[in-house]
Formats: structure tokens, sequence, C-alpha cells
């Protein structure tokens, strides 16, 4: 028993520990490419990624063609995918970008609202999305993470979970200039 609530103990202190080492927006203010996603989505980007399970394997690669539209208040933007399976989906997002530098965004397959912030050229952005896993639908959490390199090429992490469990990482490489 004694032994039980040890280990109870120690996952709940890593728990409580990991809310204090966690990554934010603003340890990348002083950066000096920052990002704005109206700026750098507007007109055509394309992107490659793939999905990693939570062992490191790599379960899927795919492409994605992307076109914005910035209205001055909204940025409308289409992405399609192609995975290597032959799979094609379209997300669909409307973004807006508040006084505060966050984000607000929805999109056809995310359940509520997006909720972002941007500082330097890092952006986080949290959502639940709809996916369909062997037929069955789900709804996952995500984690955006996008950071903005200098020559205009943008890095994106994703972790995707469900109850607090990591099911996966999601990492894509978009560039404008192609």
């Amino acid at each position: 028993m004694t032994t039980l609530l040890t280990l109870v103990a120690i996952v709940v202190a890593l728990i409580f520990l990991r809310s204090f080492i966690r990554m934010r927006p603003s340890d990348f203010a002083e950066s000096a490419t920052p990002l704005r996603l109206e700026e750098y989505f507007t007109g055509r980007a394309r992107a490659w990624g793939m999905f990693e399970d939570r062992f490191g394997r790599i379960r899927r690669q795919f492409t994605a063609e992307t076109i914005g539209r910035w209205d001055g208040q909204t940025l409308e933007l289409e992405q399609d995918f192609t995975y290597s399976d032959g799979e094609t989906l379209r997300r669909e997002w409307a973004i807006t970008r508040r006084e505060d530098g966050s984000y607000n965004a929805t999109a056809n397959d995310v359940i509520g609202s997006a909720n972002g912030q941007s500082s330097g050229n890092a952006l986080s952005l949290r959502y639940i999305v709809k996916l369909s896993y062997f037929g069955i639908p789900l709804r996952v959490n995500v984690e955006d993470w996008m950071f903005l390199q200098p020559g205009g090429v943008l890095l994106n992490r994703a972790r995707v979970s469900k109850w607090g469990v990591t099911l996966g990482r999601v990492t894509l490489v978009y560039a404008t200039d192609f």
C-alpha cells in the first residue's frame, strides 16, 4: 500500500512540475523574425509532413497545398492534404487576430474554436479536432506550435493527445517560395 501511495505521489508531482516547465510563446518574444499568420499564409504555401505515433514510429506522411485570403479582419485558409496512402482531407480555417496578438480560429473539423497566442517568431494554438481512427470517430486535443525561421520557412510541430495521453506528434515544414 505504501509503495502505491508513493508511486501516485511521484506521478502527481511530475504532472505538477511539468506545468512549470511548459514552453510559452513569450519565451520567443525576442526573436528577430516575427510570425503573423495573416501575413505568412496570404497567398499560396506548400507543406510536407508526417505523423509519428507515441512510440516514434512514422505512421503517415503527407503534403499540403494551402491558399490564404486576408480581408483585413479574417484569414480564410484552405488546406488540402494528400496522404501517402492516397487519402485526401480539406480543412477550412477562419482565423481572426485580436489586438493583443492572440488568435481565435474555427475550422470545419475543429470542435468549438481554437485559441492561440503569438509572440516573436512563435505561435501556440490549442484546439479539439474530430478524427476517424479505423472508422471510429474520435475527438482529440491538439497543441500546435509554429516557428517562423529566417528565409521564410515555417516549422510546425503538434502534439495530439486524448485524456492527457500523447497519441502522437505531427511535424510539418511550410514554404511559400516554391
